[in-house]
């Protein structure tokens, strides 16, 4: 599916984020996974954890963080890891599934998830819109994995695994860097 314009694309991608939350694979099936999909999702990517990177989110007391610039390459870095993480699963299992189209509803719901919890955080009190946002967005990541890769029960567990320990490892990557250059990584003081 290729839309004519860039309009066309957001709402086709929020149809399909939400039809990934909501349960619903027909509408599921509107993402774009083309080469072109996932560059214009990676574009809406950018733009939220850039957003994320600019907001300076809440930090322990003992971490200063890097430049909003650094932040937002940090965040990029770990992304991709975690899609690189599932990529090698998927390969190792013999399925691909329809990586381009879970790469493109991981992207934009970044974006859509940023947008509903913004206002989330400043009109419900406390917790509440965090432990909304939280829930929602675990089972967004169950269904996407289920509906675009066909990944389910003990897969999804050592999907999760291979997604994880892909992060970590450049998690860990990026505090070595931070270590050897100042200034480069999240610093931890004390």
């Amino acid at each position: 599916m290729n839309p004519n314009s860039l309009i066309e694309e957001i709402v086709a991608a929020a149809r399909g984020c939400w039809g990934i939350l909501s349960g619903n694979r027909l509408e599921a099936n509107r993402l774009d996974g083309s080469l072109a999909g996932i560059s214009t999702s990676a574009i809406a990517v950018l733009i939220a954890f850039g957003a994320q990177a600019m907001l300076r989110l809440p930090l322990p007391a003992d971490v200063i963080a890097p430049m909003p610039l650094l932040v937002l390459l940090h965040l990029l870095a770990v992304n991709v890891a975690g899609f690189y993480g599932v990529y090698l699963f998927l390969r190792m299992k013999g399925n691909l599934g329809d990586f381009g189209s879970y790469i493109t509803a991981h992207n934009w719901s970044n974006l859509f998830f940023l947008i509903v919890a913004l206002p989330l955080a400043i009109v419900l009190p406390g917790l509440i819109g965090s432990l909304i946002i939280t829930i929602a967005t675990a089972v967004f990541y169950f269904r996407a994995a289920n509906f675009l890769l066909d990944i389910r029960g003990p897969d999804l567990i050592l999907m999760i695994g291979a997604q994880l320990l892909a992060m970590l490892a450049c998690i860990i990557v990026l505090m070595f860097l931070g270590s050897i250059v100042p200034g480069l990584g999240f610093r931890i003081i004390g």
